[in-house]
């Protein structure tokens, strides 16, 4: 076998020593089953190690689901967890300083409500009601413990939970101008305690201390109209945030574009072109600080699920393909776990005919980053 070091040299030759790593090493493999099929559920790490999966629909049926589950990564295997108050999907579960879990909307109809899974005793419990039904939105934890949330089918103001009261309260102003942009938007945290709120161009920030949204700088990309939505949005190591994929209401198959917010600047800049088109897609930062996407697609013109996975590298800006998955998702999770692997579970899967065609997968897989991934330690380094 070739010792690696040499093999990068070669590579470099191509320019892709920076991800020989990831190209050799990167696998799937398949875990145990769920025991409900589902998609739009959530999956949450917790305290322990273990994974909480909550809610999400079953197709062509498309059932909300009560029912929840723990995933166990000593054995690959999944229990039932009891069930929630409510059926939801398209619902947000953030984890709590206190190590409970904060289950917010997804209702199909009914009053808008939460609940909160506490794993010492392994029950949820409803708490007080959100001021408005979501769906399809965005939560983030901010550093005083509180959770905002934003965004969802319809357009809100967005709302903060309080733990220590257990109740809802407006903040802001964020008024979507656009329904759709706001559908399926992204909360995600920077290093100096506000939000990027990504969907409409140009996305928002949230300042958690004067409680207030201000527009930051516009999306690089040209191709977003009004908008972008089913993109995935991830905090990367050094504080800046890859944007990828995603769909305008009306693109075929999904964008194949990248870009990074820096929020010293508040301004946004073309990356490389992912090596497939995607939304409804994962994004999960690996510890080596690379991001791995996986799976993808919503049907639009016929275009079936994606079984494909690559990895972003910020040192050199580009993507490239590791494998594929053990079978396409779409609208699965995929949760980074305590030993640096990724549990990606259920989803919808077609061949690119309608609806009525989806199946929903009970089944789960890992991914097994190369070594230099899984150590934390940067692909093709020493």
């Amino acid at each position: 076998m070739l010792h690696r070091s040499f093999l990068c040299a070669i590579l470099a030759i191509a320019g892709c020593c920076a991800m020989a790593a990831a190209q050799i090493g990167g696998s799937f493999v398949r875990t145990g089953d769920m025991t409900t099929a589902r998609s739009g559920h959530t999956a949450t790490l917790l305290a322990d190690g273990t994974v909480l999966i909550t809610g999400g629909k079953v197709l062509p049926a498309d059932q909300s689901l009560t029912s929840a589950e723990l995933y166990d990564p000593s054995t690959g295997s999944f229990a039932p967890a009891g069930n929630m108050t409510a059926a939801r999907r398209g619902h947000t579960a953030t984890l709590l300083p206190d190590g409970k879990v904060l289950i917010a909307g997804g209702l199909d109809f009914g009053p808008p409500s939460a609940e909160l899974y506490d794993p010492a005793t392994r029950t949820f419990t409803a708490i007080g009601a959100m001021i408005q039904n979501r769906i399809f939105h965005a939560a983030a934890l901010l550093p005083n413990g509180k959770v905002l949330i934003a965004g969802g089918s319809v357009s809100l103001n967005a709302e903060l939970y309080d733990p220590e009261t257990g109740t809802f309260s407006l903040t802001g102003e964020y008024v979507e101008r656009l329904k759709f942009s706001g559908f399926t938007n992204t909360a995600t945290s920077l290093p100096d305690g506000k939000v990027l709120i990504a969907g409409e161009n140009p996305p928002m920030i949230y300042d958690p201390t004067s409680r207030t949204f201000s527009a930051t700088g516009t999306m690089a990309e040209n191709v977003y109209h009004y908008g972008v939505e089913w993109h995935a949005s991830t905090s990367l190591s050094d504080g800046t945030v890859l944007i990828t994929g995603g769909n305008d209401d009306g693109t075929c198959g999904g964008f194949a574009n990248a870009e990074i917010y820096d929020p010293a600047s508040g301004t946004f800049s073309v990356t490389g072109k992912m090596t497939t088109s995607r939304d409804i897609h994962t994004a999960t930062l690996l510890r080596d600080g690379t991001v791995l996407l996986a799976g993808g697609g919503e049907g639009w013109c016929g275009h079936p699920t994606l079984d494909s996975a690559e990895v972003y590298d910020p040192a050199s800006r580009s993507f490239v393909a590791v494998g594929k998955m053990t079978q396409s998702r779409s609208g699965h999770t995929a949760t980074l776990l305590n030993d640096g692997t990724v549990l990606i579970t259920g989803g919808f899967s077609y061949g690119g005919f309608s609806y009525g065609s989806a199946g929903t997968a009970r089944s789960a897989e890992l991914y097994r980053p190369a070594p230099g991934e899984a150590s934390g330690r940067k692909p093709g380094r020493r």
